[in-house]
């Protein structure tokens, strides 16, 4: 499957989402749900016995993939799309797992450098590849379908833009639609809220907001629906 980042529509896939029921659909029933299990299963071996980073990275997108769905709920997406989102976001950090990456790129005990940031940001490259390669043998039946041509793929690729354009592709806030917009948002949430070696302690839910919302690192990431988001956020709690 060749990857080109400037094929992928990012606003049609708010309607493209709708269109299929990875529960109940076919196709996905009989070449894909094998392949999910098996991808997921591989990331969460990551690193084992080295610093178990697959653990801590199957965490991370469990949390992020149930936060989404429950968000494109909130935003009027139906059930079984919201649910669409949850499985293609499983796979979302996939090109982490690559083996041109040292498993202890991901674990690094100081901040890391530009160089090293660089290299990092290079996951959403590997993703894709890793996963043509696993649905390889069913490439004829899956490629034409949504779930695997175009949900997928789009998530591992843009979950880090931002509306400014300054993301890995970027990508601005008109071209990228609601999904995507989400899948950035609970996933630098989530992200901010890891505790990083040279952290004293966690960010809670409420500071890794704020810090979302006024922190230079995300001056200008997002736009109107970081507010929805957070207004969400904030009902769940009261």
């Amino acid at each position: 499957m060749d990857i080109n980042p400037d094929d992928f529509d990012l606003l049609a896939l708010d309607d493209i989402i709708e269109n299929y029921d990875f529960d109940s659909d076919p196709v996905l029933q009989k070449h894909f749900h094998h392949i999910e299990q098996h991808l997921c299963a591989q990331i969460e071996a990551y690193g084992e016995g080295v610093n178990d980073y697959g653990q801590v990275m199957m965490a991370h997108l469990r949390r992020t993939s149930e936060d989404g769905r429950d968000f494109l709920i909130h935003l009027g997406f139906s059930d079984s799309a919201a649910n669409n989102f949850y499985h293609a976001n499983l796979l979302q950090d996939l090109g982490k797992i690559h083996p041109a990456f040292d498993v202890g790129l991901w674990s690094l005990p100081t901040r890391p450098s530009p160089e090293q940031k660089a290299e990092k940001r290079e996951h959403v490259r590997r993703g894709p590849e890793i996963f043509s390669e696993a649905v390889e043998d069913e490439m004829d039946l899956l490629f034409a379908h949504p779930h695997v041509g175009m949900v997928i793929p789009c998530i591992q690729l843009f979950h880090h833009e931002r509306v400014d354009g300054k993301g890995t592709y970027g990508k601005t806030g008109a071209q990228m639609g609601k999904v995507i917009k989400a899948a950035c948002i609970v996933d630098a949430k989530d992200g901010d809220m890891m505790k990083r070696p040279h952290q004293e302690r966690e960010r809670t839910e409420e500071e890794a907001l704020e810090r979302m919302q006024t922190a230079e690192k995300y001056d200008g990431a997002f736009d109107g629906l970081l507010d929805m988001y957070i207004q969400y956020r904030t009902s769940l709690q009261a």
